[in-house]
């Protein structure tokens, strides 16, 4: 997972974000990701070789869509309250 270091600038914060992403992803209910989360950890696929294969790369947009369209529909406030949590 070299590439995830590059990805997140050398922030430690972020790698660890984004390493526990992929471990939540090796345990979602999706198969495709699942085998894609497995493919980067294993060092087989680097995360941005999955984002640009289509079947991985739209499986990992369809839940950001639905986060995007419920983020733009909350208050300022609301925003406020979920970045802090993160």
């Amino acid at each position: 997972m070299d590439d995830l270091d590059d990805i997140v600038d050398g922030d430690p914060r972020r790698a660890d974000a984004l390493r526990d992403a992929l471990g939540h992803l090796g345990k979602s209910n999706n198969p495709l990701l699942r085998e894609m989360a497995a493919a980067v950890q294993d060092g087989q696929l680097t995360l941005r070789q999955a984002a640009s294969i289509s079947t991985y790369g739209d499986e990992l947009t369809q839940p950001f869509r639905t986060f995007w369209k419920a983020y733009q529909g909350m208050t300022t406030q609301e925003r406020d309250d979920l970045a802090a949590r993160y």
